[in-house]
């Protein structure tokens, strides 16, 4: 509960103090231009349009269904036979090889994988189907996809590497998050940086805190730094303390206010005590309130 009224803070500020970004975790990508600089810190906060990737596979009508029906939810699912899915992706339009993936796109539909893969490793096909075709196998969630998701994150189109390390957040396999740090540390635009950040959070992979701190110390990119924090705080460890603690002094009030929750759900009574110092000096007024919030509420795992 404390989390979750933390979370709802840090999206407000995050709202407020960037009203043409969108939330966070669903951070939409429209029409992205490889030509156009990564956005800077200190500009205006429009940021560079990017293919809203996500909305590609849809939104799957059973998932208001509870958790505990997981059972009930994939027997109602109904995925497409494998020759249906490959007179699908020969559909001649775009939206109709959309459409067969998104057809696909059940959990443990895993003899789709291979033809998911075939569609999203071809560099001939238009980016979005690729992309849909990773986050497709994604949702499917095999660890056979590893391999193919691993390959399409050097794909040249930054919306289809942003699907692909999504969709290996997703897969429990040794090597993910070895594969996820890399692109979260070397891959030049900011939006691929970001999905590798979310990523590496979903592993559960203590050792992956490593990449997320340097993360945080150094991307440019105030989105991949405010989320490495949350990913920090995902990952549950006290060991990420220094990295977050650091980062309350930086110069984005999203990513310090990020920190501030991330150190006082992660650490001891003591790092509770920074966080309340850090509020008392904080300039930005939402994010005093959040900070203080933090240290008031949040106890450790």
């Amino acid at each position: 509960m404390t989390t979750n009224i933390l979370t709802t803070a840090l999206l407000s500020l995050t709202a407020a103090s960037c009203s043409a970004a969108p939330l966070l975790r669903t951070l939409p990508l429209p029409g992205y231009n490889p030509g156009e600089a990564q956005p800077r810190l200190a500009a205006a906060r429009a940021d560079a349009p990017f293919p809203n990737v996500e909305s590609l596979l849809g939104t799957d009508p059973l998932d208001s269904l509870a958790v505990g029906d997981e059972e009930l939810r994939d027997s109602l699912n109904s995925a497409p036979a494998s020759d249906a899915l490959q007179r699908g992706l020969r559909e001649a339009s775009v939206e109709g090889r959309l459409a067969a993936v998104r057809a696909a796109a059940y959990p443990r539909n895993v003899s789709a994988d291979p033809l998911l893969a075939g569609v999203m490793l071809r560099l001939d096909q238009p980016a979005k189907l690729r992309a849909a075709a990773a986050l497709a196998m994604g949702r499917i969630g095999d660890r056979i996809a590893v391999g193919s998701l691993s390959e399409a994150l050097k794909d040249p189109a930054p919306e289809v590497r942003y699907a692909a390390a999504l969709s290996l957040g997703r897969l429990p396999a040794d090597g993910v998050a070895t594969r996820l740090e890399h692109v979260l540390l070397t891959d030049p635009v900011w939006q691929a940086r970001y999905a590798a950040a979310i990523a590496l959070g979903r592993t559960r992979k203590a050792f992956a805190a490593s990449a997320l701190e340097d993360a945080l110390s150094t991307d440019p990119a105030w989105q991949v730094r405010q989320q490495a924090a949350r990913s920090l705080q995902d990952l549950g460890t006290i060991h990420a303390a220094a990295a977050l603690r650091d980062a309350l002094d930086d110069q984005d009030p999203s990513v310090r206010a990020a920190a501030g929750i991330g150190l006082a759900a992660i650490g001891d009574p003591e790092q509770r005590r920074i966080v309340a110092q850090a509020a008392a000096g904080e300039t930005d007024p939402t994010v005093r309130a959040v900070l203080a919030s933090a240290a008031r509420l949040s106890r450790p795992f």
